[in-house]
């Protein structure tokens, strides 16, 4: 556990043991958490017996054999058009080799997933709850995992990668961590404007800039490695990205593949008849929430120490995405390590509530628990709204009690006798 002396982790350390739920409390959340992940079982089971799954992996190595046919993938591979730099598909070649069978595919995403919860453990208190808290978050929180367990996404990789950011965050190595995240932001490119948050380290302006420079250039030379390399399927490239942003030819509008904020408020007051600057306010008010939020967290210099650089860097890197344009389902597994870091540096009362809040408020939304219009078709990203919400509550309680604690020994110190 980062940070962790003789006598336990020092101050400001996500990993601190500071008090924490009652048995009871855990229990009660233990059994949510279990009573949420149930329904995932009929579709593991179907995955075992043989269900329709790993398309998008099948992509990936059908790209793989149209490159090396010198026919262009993002025009001819199966069945769809790679939508991903040619580059990033050589990491997936051993496993395309192997000819996609179904325990090795199964094997490598779950020890993925596990390496990645395991690397997270050295950023909470080293006892078994919070570890099983974690291990469940990386595979349940968001339903984030079991997308790209169903659908054999290459965006695993990014689950690695955004808990080596966090742990090298705890760990105050921000040019390291800057560019771990930069080269995680290079599959999916819009993940990078997460990179913001590195100007928010509680170090000194030099070592800020560094850390940001860090994050978008190592996007940036990834980006200019598959560029030379590949430049015979550049143009391709660029034009898919281009017909995939809003408006383009290829965008998905809002729903269950593409659960953006925007689309999910226009939708919402569409079947309220309302629209336009009705739209553009709620979209408003869910941007200053999230300013707030942020504001929260970076109010004052006491605060940078107060919950540690991951727990801070995360905060933001939630905020800016929960945002972005365009949100695959899988696509919020990579939500969760920087959601652990965020709730562990609020207390673990606050990191507990946060990671069963990510997992029960999908799982209610996905099974109709909660039947209402729209909504189920939105259930991972108001899962982390709920999740952030929650976490944002948390931080401002944790705030304003240590807020009182100080004046308390204010008072106790001046009225003590000279």
């Amino acid at each position: 556990m980062l940070g962790g002396g003789g006598g336990g982790p020092a101050p400001g350390v996500i990993g601190r043991a500071d008090g924490g739920p009652a048995f009871r409390y855990r229990l009660a959340a233990a059994l949510l958490v279990v009573a949420a992940g149930a329904p995932l079982l009929p579709r593991l089971l179907a995955f075992v017996q043989g269900a329709d799954v790993g398309w998008d992996l099948k992509v990936v190595c059908s790209s793989l054999d149209t490159v090396r046919a010198g026919l262009d993938p993002y025009r001819h591979s199966q069945p769809f058009p790679l939508p991903y730099p040619v580059l990033h598909l050589h990491l997936f070649a051993p496993l395309c080799a192997i000819g996609l069978a179904r325990p090795v595919y199964t094997a490598v995403f779950v020890l993925t997933a596990a390496a990645s919860a395991v690397m997270l453990w050295r950023i909470v208190p080293a006892t078994a709850t919070d570890r099983l808290a974690v291990l469940a978050a990386v595979f349940l929180g968001l339903h984030g995992f079991p997308w790209e367990f169903a659908t054999g996404n290459v965006a695993v990789i990014e689950l690695p990668l955004a808990a080596a950011t966090v742990c090298l965050l705890a760990a105050r190595r921000y040019r390291s961590a800057g560019a771990v995240f930069g080269a995680m932001a290079s599959l999916k490119i819009l993940p990078l404007v997460g990179a913001i948050a590195f100007l928010f380290v509680p170090a000194s302006g030099r070592r800020r800039m560094e850390a940001f420079a860090a994050a978008v250039g190592c996007f940036v030379s990834i980006h200019v490695l598959n560029a030379v390399v590949f430049a015979r399927w550049l143009p391709s490239y660029v034009r898919q990205l281009a017909g995939r942003v809003p408006g383009g030819t290829d965008y998905e509008s809002g729903g269950l593949y593409n659960q953006n904020v925007v689309d999910l408020v226009a939708t919402i007051f569409g079947l309220l008849g309302l629209g336009g600057p009705v739209t553009g306010f709620a979209l408003a008010v869910l941007g200053l929430g999230a300013g707030w939020l942020v504001a929260v967290v970076l109010s004052d210099h006491r605060g940078r120490d107060r919950i540690g650089p991951a727990a801070r860097v995360s905060i933001v890197i939630l905020a800016v995405w929960l945002f972005l344009f365009r949100q695959k389902p899988y696509a919020f597994a990579t939500f969760v390590p920087f959601l652990i870091a965020a709730g562990y540096g609020a207390g673990r009362a606050v990191a507990t509530s946060t990671i069963v809040t990510s997992i029960v408020v999908p799982a209610a939304l996905r099974n109709g628990l909660w039947q209402a219009p729209v909504l189920g078709a939105y259930y991972q990203l108001l899962g982390a709204w709920a999740a952030v919400a929650v976490l944002a509550i948390g931080l401002r309680l944790r705030s304003a009690a240590e807020g009182e604690n100080v004046a308390q020994a204010v008072d106790s110190h001046d009225g003590t006798p000279g």
